[in-house]
């Protein structure tokens, strides 16, 4: 099994968290934004030889197709990276055209035969851990995603995208990422704050010693 290096990889970050969400947190969301595709460009800009961006009002169901089917169509690229920093409810994620059923991408990524060069699916979305069988489904060799509402992000995503740029497997780069006083702190906020149904404790699908040099396939 040959290596899959630099030159052979593509990372595709997906932002948008202004759109949806409570409207208390919107200037948070508003921050973040960026600060998701500058600390990924950060940590995995030098990782990968196509580093694609998906943000603001683009981010719709048709273009996050539209995105990996143009890094697909790359010859020399052999595994596509996705870090998905959508808003998402139970089987749902918030795309700038509305809630999309992850069944629904599910079966679009399925027919639209990408399963040879997709590879990581790392999302950030409440409920994650419901839409990422769908993409599994639909091709990713490894997907992982929030038992519930998902709070941790900022300690979560630094962690695990710096755990997978070291060369680790993906299950030890979520295990990074599912730090216990972390998650207890950053749930137990939301949780006085109203919210119910808080668990971000990211659980793994798929091939989960996957690392950064593994082929998709």
């Amino acid at each position: 099994m040959s290596e899959i290096t630099k030159e052979k990889r593509a990372l595709f970050v997906v932002v948008n968290l202004s759109t949806g969400g409570d409207e208390n947190l919107q200037k948070v969301y508003e921050w973040l934004d960026p600060r998701a595709v500058d600390v990924a460009k950060f940590l995995l800009g030098s990782e990968y030889k196509r580093f694609m961006k998906l943000d603001g009002d683009n981010v719709t169901s048709d273009m996050f197709m539209t995105g990996l089917k143009q890094l697909a169509e790359d010859p020399q690229i052999e595994a596509i990276d996705v870090l998905l920093c959508l808003h998402g409810s139970p089987g749902k994620l918030r795309f700038d055209d509305g809630f999309i059923k992850s069944k629904d991408l599910g079966d679009r990524l399925k027919d639209a035969k990408l399963q040879d060069k997709l590879r990581l699916l790392y999302s950030t979305a409440c409920h994650g851990a419901t839409h990422a069988p769908d993409f599994i489904r639909g091709g990713f060799r490894v997907a992982s995603g929030a038992k519930g509402i998902c709070t941790n992000g900022m300690y979560d995503y630094p962690a695990q995208l710096n755990s997978w740029k070291d060369g680790d497997t993906y299950f030890s780069a979520v295990k990074a990422g599912n730090n216990p006083i972390g998650i207890a702190i950053c749930d137990n906020v939301f949780r006085q704050l109203g919210f119910e149904d808080v668990n971000s404790k990211k659980e793994i699908f798929g091939k989960r010693y996957t690392r950064i040099t593994t082929p998709a396939l």
